[in-house]
């Protein structure tokens, strides 16, 4: 039985590298872990959520998927607390769809079990930037960022990996400020008109709110106007 993906779940699925267990943090409806064990990209997966009730919607569609029972498990957890990482092969954490410091929390309260994992498949919705300088600043790189757009949305995944012997505070490579808001990828990712779209877009509202709002107080001003100067340099635009 095949499963169609959103434009966003694709991206998250074609990231993630094919490996021996998938473990997906925050399953919602169970989609990726079914999908990679559809299309024979991981032997097993771990499903996990903090409610039940996703995880029974997930249960029901690994199912009727045909998913065999021995091949994914369902784990009511607080993020990492109740999961028990692999002792070895190659394995992969996917944290995705949800805030970016929620994310770092998560990542940040099971960092001594992030080495078990070869990749770790990021998609925060909200606050991506503070989710890189958790990151770089915590002895991880990212290895690739994609962006995509979905339901007139524009999302980001990472696929990031802990450094081999990393410690938290250990500041693993030399970001700009213009790095920690778009990621290293983004010029690949401008190449599409759809992202380059939604990129002019926000510094266009940007540009408005500050031309059309004289009062606007002035440290608000200055974060606007810093935002609108990193758009500005990303797309190439003359002042």
């Amino acid at each position: 039985m095949s499963l169609i993906l959103s434009a966003r779940l694709q991206t998250i699925a074609d990231m993630t590298p094919v490996c021996d267990i998938f473990t997906d943090i925050g399953c919602d409806h169970g989609y990726i872990p079914i999908w990679l064990l559809l299309n024979n990209r991981c032997r097993k997966a771990i499903a996990s959520d903090i409610g039940q009730g996703p995880l029974d919607t997930a249960r029901k569609n690994a199912k009727s998927c045909g998913i065999d029972r021995d091949r994914i498990s369902f784990i009511l957890s607080d993020g990492l607390e109740g999961i028990t990482t692999p002792d070895s092969g190659n394995n992969v954490l996917s944290v995705t769809g949800m805030g970016g410091l929620l994310i770092a929390d998560i990542l940040n309260k099971g960092y001594e079990k992030l080495s078990c994992f070869s990749s770790l498949i990021l998609s925060p919705h909200t606050k991506q930037e503070e989710l890189r300088r958790y990151l770089i600043g915590n002895g991880f790189i990212i290895k690739d960022e994609r962006y995509v757009t979905d339901s007139d949305k524009l999302y980001v995944v990472m696929n990031a990996m802990l450094c081999k012997g990393a410690k938290k505070g250990c500041v693993t490579e030399d970001y700009s400020d213009k790095d920690y808001r778009f990621g290293l990828f983004v010029k690949e990712a401008l190449k599409n008109e759809a992202v380059r779209a939604y990129f002019i877009r926000r510094y266009e509202e940007l540009s408005a709110i500050l031309n059309e709002n004289k009062g606007l107080p002035e440290d608000r001003r200055e974060v606007l106007g810093k935002e609108a100067l990193s758009y500005r340099e990303v797309l190439g635009i003359e002042a």
